[in-house]
């Protein structure tokens, strides 16, 4: 298959009304984290389960930040920013505002515009400068998508260590196999 083909296609979903398949995914994925934070005490969202796991809020936190990303500069992104600290990190109704805001801003992204060039800017060491490349916002949206499925995860282990069950779907990357 040519390049032409292929850039037709793109071209024709990004004229589809409504956000991408690959906006909707992610909107998805949140909600879903949205509505398992939904009915947890603060206790249970803010409990430090340690060093190497973080607390639920942390987790939420985490992936809000790379939402958060997508949207913060025009040309360049960062997911090297974070807000730690914040009553999203403490208080699941602060994260469940926060969602909500930033599923809105995500339905505002149209096909068109995932295929602009952004620059991604990234600390590889802690020492050491700050890396440049080019990448588009779609696939930073798709990416933003696997590392929430990843962390939402971990706030599934963490939720079924409390006693608490989650959606049987929940923190699976579409691509594992239904278990029979």
């Amino acid at each position: 298959m040519s390049a032409r083909p292929a850039l037709v296609a793109l071209e024709a979903l990004a004229a589809q009304a409504g956000p991408p398949a690959i906006v909707r995914a992610l909107c998805g994925q949140l909600w879903s984290l949205r509505e398992t934070i939904a009915g947890l005490t603060a206790d249970v969202y803010r409990a430090p389960q340690g060093r190497s796991s973080g607390s639920i809020g942390g987790h939420v936190r985490h992936c809000l930040d790379h939402v958060r990303a997508l949207f913060a500069s025009g040309h360049e992104l960062s997911y090297d920013s974070r807000l730690r600290g914040t009553r999203v990190e403490t208080d699941p109704a602060a994260a469940i505002d926060e969602l909500d805001r930033l599923l809105l801003a995500l339905e505002d992204l149209d096909g068109g515009s995932l295929h602009a060039p952004v620059g991604l800017a990234t600390l590889i060491d802690h020492s050491g400068p700050v890396v440049r490349v080019l990448t588009t916002l779609g696939r930073e949206v798709a990416f933003v998508l696997q590392h929430t499925i990843h962390h939402c995860a971990i706030v599934a282990v963490l939720l079924e260590r409390s006693g608490i069950a989650v959606g049987p779907r929940f923190g699976y990357a579409p691509s594992t196999p239904h278990a029979h």
